[in-house]
């Protein structure tokens, strides 16, 4: 059956006023993706302009110089020395390497984490700071305190306890963990008990300490909280000690982990060495404790 003149310029008048639609949409999707393309190459820009770009630009003009003039002394160390930082700045192996001991215990999901005894949170997330209006500065590894306290506050242990290292401030040393609980006091944190290890040198009298505390409070199960990457070395030396340690993973720092995309070859950045820095450290730590008997 035909449709009425009206209704047949109403139709045409609607299919074109979708179509337009369509089409805007369009281009605005393709402005926004021009817009990403120009902000990623002038992220690339900046990148080489950083000292960590400009390092490698000159390794790699040493390595082509010394190779069109055939300087075969000069050639291998500088070839050597840039392929390192590319592999060590450029790609995701820093990322690869330290996902290896973030994955190493499953991750937790606070609301299904049985109760336990204490929480132990691991230092190294403030430092104490004369300037700072809360007394202390939070650190790179601020998330594990976080964390911590996210637990307590679910009721997933009547204790909480800090530990942590110590810093000099005008000439007077000061204790990481008693600062974060001092402040914590003073703002009237009444969720749960907070206890401090005070000055401890590692994580290795972190362990000691709790052990005392656990023997004289009849703790048994503990919900030990640290970065993931920590975590391999800490939970060897608690366990060491006889406790029954439960890992909270968190501070996750690698795209793998984190569930970021990542590229296999990009501009160099010095998240890329952080991440090195962070995987050398504990394999070095691992291989210490070791040697000590420690785990």
């Amino acid at each position: 059956m035909d449709l009425e003149p009206s209704r047949q310029i109403q139709c045409l008048c609607g299919g074109g006023e979708d179509r337009l639609k369509r089409r805007s949409a369009s281009l605005r999707a393709d402005a926004l993706r021009a817009k990403n393309r120009v902000v990623k190459d002038m992220e690339t820009i900046l990148a080489f302009l950083q000292p960590l770009g400009l390092a490698w630009l000159g390794l790699g003009t040493w390595v082509v110089i010394s190779a069109r003039r055939r300087r075969m002394r000069e050639l291998l160390p500088a070839s050597a020395s840039w392929l390192l930082l590319t592999l060590a700045s450029c790609t995701p192996l820093p990322g690869r390497l330290l996902a290896s001991l973030e994955t190493t215990f499953p991750v937790v999901s606070v609301t299904e984490l049985e109760t336990a005894d204490v929480i132990v949170c691991l230092g190294g997330g403030a430092s104490p700071s004369r300037s700072e209006p809360a007394g202390f500065h939070l650190r790179g590894a601020a998330d594990r305190l976080a964390t911590a306290l996210l637990l307590a506050r679910h009721g997933k242990a009547p204790a909480l306890v800090l530990g942590g290292g110590g810093y000099v401030v005008d000439g007077e040393w000061r204790s990481e963990a008693e600062t974060v609980a001092d402040r914590l006091r003073d703002i009237g944190w009444s969720a749960r008990e907070i206890l401090s290890l005070g000055l401890c040198a590692n994580t290795r009298e972190e362990a000691l300490k709790v052990r005392q505390l656990a023997r004289d409070r009849g703790w048994k199960r503990i919900h030990l909280v640290s970065s993931a990457y920590h975590l391999p070395r800490a939970v060897a030396a608690f366990r060491q000690m006889g406790l029954e340690i439960h890992p909270v993973p968190c501070n996750f720092q690698t795209s793998a982990t984190m569930g970021h995309s990542s590229r296999w070859l990009g501009p160099p950045t010095t998240a890329s060495l952080d991440q090195l820095d962070l995987w050398l450290h504990e394999i070095l730590g691992q291989f210490s404790y070791r040697w000590r008997g420690w785990i």
